[in-house]
């Protein structure tokens, strides 16, 4: 009498590719929560007097960080995309607009103070803020002229430099991070986006990389 085994199922390189996928997009929405507890909340607390005085700059600068950091995510939704590209077209358009709204803001509000000893910070916001609208013009000229591989690959860089406002408070809770000189932490910044793009870079031409 024949026998029949059943098939066994094993993890495709799409089902692991999916697994990885979930698993970063929930780190990093960990990542922003403990900065939001930890870190926003109490820096809103604590300069509450000053910041009601510039609300011209500070609410479009959190307003247009905030729908980017948000929009980023569901712009890398294939899914989404698929049944809606109408909606991932607007999306991308708000992502953009958020962008140039909140950057430019944030080398403003880093020298608003006119404080010397700030120079550092200035600088490292300066980097951080022109290869985030670099960054972002790119994915949006690319998007534009149909280029869509090269539009997804500077969509990653651009969103991760979105995410380096977490990468960049996140290890606020530990002591040590907060005993850095103002040369240290202008330094730390520019690290973090350098790595914001040198990271998605090798991980978008992995295969090229290592494969003939």
């Amino acid at each position: 009498m024949p026998t029949t085994s059943l098939p066994t199922q094993v993890a495709g390189p799409s089902t692991i590719h999916r697994g990885l996928k979930i698993a970063l997009w929930a780190v990093m929405g960990a990542m922003t929560l403990s900065v939001i507890f930890y870190s926003e909340i109490p820096l809103l607390r604590k300069e509450r007097a000053y910041l009601s005085t510039i609300p011209f700059l500070i609410v479009p600068h959190i307003v247009g960080g905030v729908t980017a950091l948000l929009a980023g995510p569901l712009q890398f939704s294939s899914r989404l995309r698929r049944r809606s590209p109408k909606f991932h077209r607007v999306l991308g358009r708000v992502y953009v607009i958020s962008v140039l709204i909140a950057a430019p803001l944030a080398v403003i509000l880093s020298n608003h103070r006119h404080d010397p000893r700030a120079k550092y910070f200035v600088v490292a916001i300066l980097v951080q803020a022109g290869t985030w609208i670099i960054t972002t013009l790119a994915a949006f000229l690319t998007a534009r002229n149909r280029h869509f591989r090269q539009h997804r690959e500077w969509m990653v860089r651009s969103y991760a430099v979105t995410f380096t406002f977490v990468g960049t408070r996140v290890l606020q809770p530990i002591p040590a991070w907060n005993h850095f000189s103002e040369a240290s932490f202008a330094m730390t910044v520019i690290i973090i986006t350098f790595m914001a793009i040198l990271i998605p870079d090798l991980a978008l031409h992995w295969r090229e990389l290592t494969t003939r």
